[in-house]
């Protein structure tokens, strides 16, 4: 909305653009996480983080913080058969997927709760032999917090492992959305302020360090993400949850604004995606490629000293 200058009080700043991406948080159904963000965004970060993980044997205790549906927890019980797993998730939408995919398992070797990870885990200190946590740093409002509660809760020695995605994930829509801005250097400067907002390699190492753990490593494994068209793009459930609450808090409250912004990637988007060819048998047609968009995934291992 525009105000005309003298005609009513100035309309307040536009929110900042939030601290980091939470493609999941406002998710109007758990099935959405399930069938799809769960097979191009939490199944490959936590693949990354089955990876990582030590060993532990005997009768041992896993607790899974921010654990989504039971992936990847629930597959660490496959590896681990003494072990039992407890998990909590502040959604209880997604507690409840959990419990069904848990099976027969639940009450006997997966115990679930509905809890939210920060401010403080509901658990004592020094309890679990492993602590995961796939996104769970990319979800919390102060993952450096969280991060202090997870190794809180380990046992001494116990392997502390998290996911997240760095600074540089969704690079290539980002650079797009920055050549809309040229000449809005107040719209740009808030853009380059949420892109460095991202955590990168340094920044979670000095978590881990804070948060008192030893071993600390982090390792970077990008993948990518296809997109068809501009279409599938801003349609798709992790980019609506995602960079497009971003690009919303950038203009403020100016319908109008965001609207020409999010016109202008869609051309953009479709200048990339286009071109002409000719088909098998020799008549034009319209050849397309996809946008590729990078998520730098990294999973932090570590682990609470003796």
């Amino acid at each position: 909305m525009t105000t005309v200058p003298g005609s009513s009080p100035r309309p307040q700043a536009p929110p900042p653009l939030p601290q980091q991406l939470k493609p999941r948080r406002e998710l109007r159904l758990a099935s959405a996480q399930a069938h799809e963000l769960g097979p191009v965004w939490t199944q490959p970060f936590g693949r990354l983080l089955l990876g990582q993980v030590a060993p532990v044997v005997g009768k041992t205790t896993l607790l899974d913080v921010m654990c989504h549906s039971g992936y990847p927890g629930l597959e660490l019980l496959r590896r681990f058969p003494e072990a039992r797993l407890f998990a909590v998730d502040p959604s209880a939408a997604l507690i409840e997927q959990a419990r069904r995919n848990a099976g027969e398992l639940l009450g006997r070797r997966v115990f679930l709760r509905t809890e939210p990870g920060e401010p403080n885990l509901p658990f004592d200190e020094a309890v679990y032999d492993l602590v995961v946590s796939n996104l769970g740093l990319y979800d919390a409002a102060q993952p450096q917090l969280l991060l202090k509660e997870l190794a809180r809760v380990a046992k001494p020695g116990a392997q502390v492992v998290a996911t997240l995605p760095l600074r540089g994930t969704f690079a290539e829509f980002y650079a797009l959305l920055e050549a809309e801005l040229t000449g809005r250097e107040v719209e740009r400067k808030r853009l380059l302020g949420h892109l460095q907002s991202w955590p990168d390699v340094e920044t979670v190492r000095g978590w881990a360090k804070l948060a008192g753990l030893d071993e600390i490593e982090l390792v970077v494994s990008p993948f990518s993400l296809l997109f068809a068209g501009a279409a599938e793009l801003f349609y798709s459930p992790l980019i609506e949850h995602g960079p497009m609450p971003a690009l919303r808090a950038l203009c403020g409250d100016s319908r109008g604004e965001l609207q020409a912004v999010f016109s202008a990637l869609r051309e953009r988007i479709e200048q990339i995606c286009g071109g002409e060819g000719k088909d098998r048998v020799g008549l034009r047609s319209t050849l397309r490629k996809p946008l590729v968009l990078t998520v730098r995934a990294a999973c932090l291992r570590a682990r609470r000293p003796l």
